[in-house]
């Protein structure tokens, strides 16, 4: 079922793991710039929450990047897409995913994701976003899913995922069916069955968890969507599991990263199956993402594989409360070493980093970073930077 899923910083016999060679690829900046940059005036805090995908199945398509992000705006918000045909050096707006259901807006956690292979009634290729749609006064949370089947040029509504009620956290005077949900996460099974992972703070009062992870399995591509399944609780009514991402490592494992709120700095968790649809006890805590002097990724964690760094590739982790990016070529065993974040951001400004995400482009010779990065005390811009990758020699 898992391995590797406790004490992975600690050998079997007690003793840390070594962290030499904890990652063994370096970065090296080479190119910055804005994908979208806010109008002076615009509602604060302007951008944040930038989400990317690498297009792979789609023909003559394949290579373009595609990215969207929470666009805030005083009019109906959107999640704008914007699309880069020479790796991510230049962007252009090529459509809009509007709310074609509620006409609230698609305000929160938007995420795209390209089917891999043929899922239900749905063709590999095609591009589905699911975010949070949320009217302006906040008073219901809904995850929706869209499709477009030309390139992300046209959306189509497909269902909703999972509703919540107004958009508030750590609200226990509510009744569980009135306590909001959270930041969709996509991907597929070994079944070729689309999953989304998301979180969900309608188990206080049932379970004593103040927010839970979970996820639905769709069998016909995301029309329909089976029972919740609960992946991370911690039925303490405190600790606030949150912000589910998933990398899939060589070796036919997963790995999960998500953040922990009401728990000092917003610490970083991972845990490690070999099964997407089963994550063990959900009142571990987790494995901590962290370097042998003790430093740690702090919040909105973001991870992704990279097919650089000897034979089992490299783990990428970046997070909110930490400027860098920790990296562990070990499959996650042992501790992580510290690279340089590529985006300078200024941590007074509370949304600035407000979960970046990485992009392996060059077949995994470059990285794209994208983060909100402040422009002003009260706005944030999604900026752009792209490193090379280079492999540590023996």
């Amino acid at each position: 079922m898992k391995t590797d899923l406790h004490d992975s910083i600690f050998s079997p016999n007690g003793a840390s793991y070594l962290d030499k060679d904890a990652s063994k690829i370096l970065l090296k900046k080479r190119h910055t710039g804005a994908v979208y940059t806010p109008k002076e005036g615009e509602r604060s805090p302007g951008a944040m929450y930038p989400r990317a995908i690498l297009l792979q199945h789609n023909g003559e398509e394949n290579g373009t990047i595609l990215c969207t992000f929470e666009q805030y705006t005083y009019d109906t918000p959107v999640f704008s897409i914007y699309a880069s045909e020479d790796n991510g050096l230049t962007w252009k707006l090529r459509s809009k995913v509007e709310d074609t259901q509620k006409g609230w807006g698609c305000r929160f956690q938007p995420q795209l994701f390209e089917l891999p292979c043929k899922c239900g009634e749905l063709e590999a290729g095609t591009i589905l976003c699911a975010g949070n749609i949320i009217p302006d006064d906040f008073s219901k949370t809904l995850l929706h899913l869209y499709k477009s089947t030309d390139g992300g040029r046209t959306w189509e509504f497909m269902s909703e995922i999972a509703a919540g009620g107004p958009a508030r956290t750590d609200v226990p005077e509510l009744a569980d069916p009135d306590r909001p949900v959270w930041e969709p996460f996509l991907a597929v099974n070994k079944k070729n069955e689309l999953i989304c992972f998301y979180s969900d703070e309608g188990y206080f009062h049932s379970q004593n968890c103040n927010q839970l992870l979970l996820h639905k399995v769709s069998k016909d591509g995301g029309y329909t969507w089976g029972s919740a399944v609960i992946d991370v609780a911690m039925p303490d009514g405190v600790k606030r599991p949150g912000m589910p991402i998933i990398a899939e490592l060589p070796n036919g494992q997963y790995c999960m990263v998500y953040e922990i709120v009401n728990v000092d700095s917003i610490p970083v968790f991972f845990r490690i199956s070999d099964d997407i649809e089963d994550w063990g006890d959900p009142d571990f805590l987790g494995n901590p993402v962290r370097c042998a002097d003790g430093s740690y990724i702090t919040g909105t964690p973001y991870i992704i594989w990279l097919n650089k760094g000897g034979e089992n590739g490299t783990l990428l982790v970046s997070g909110r409360g930490y400027g860098g990016i920790l990296a562990n070529s070990n499959l996650g065993k042992g501790n992580w070493e510290k690279l340089d974040g590529m985006i300078d951001v200024d941590f007074n400004c509370g949304f600035t980093s407000y979960s970046r995400c990485m992009l392996p482009i060059h077949d995994g010779k470059q990285l794209l970073v994208l983060s909100p990065r402040q422009i002003g005390p009260k706005l944030a811009q999604i900026e752009y930077a792209i490193a090379d990758v280079y492999e540590k020699c023996e």
